[in-house]
């Protein structure tokens, strides 16, 4: 069984981190691009059938091929 004390402190540590990081870099989203979204979305589809490196590189194509349609 775990130490209720142990895990409230390791989770309020890390909470209290991100809430100092969040305010400090003015939250993740507003530093993420339309494409960097796209491209995590499809990351998740692309996770389990590829290397890592050749995900990222799928996600990323497909995120571009999404703009350059929204474009049209």
């Amino acid at each position: 069984m775990k130490d209720a004390t142990i895990d409230g402190t390791i989770n309020a540590t890390i909470a209290k981190q991100y809430t100092e990081w969040n305010i400090k870099n003015g939250g993740m989203v507003t530093a993420m691009t339309l494409r960097d979204y796209w491209a995590g979305l499809a990351m998740q589809k692309i996770m389990g059938t590829a290397d890592i490196d050749d995900c990222c590189e799928t996600a990323y194509r497909w995120a571009d091929a999404m703009l350059k349609e929204r474009a049209k």
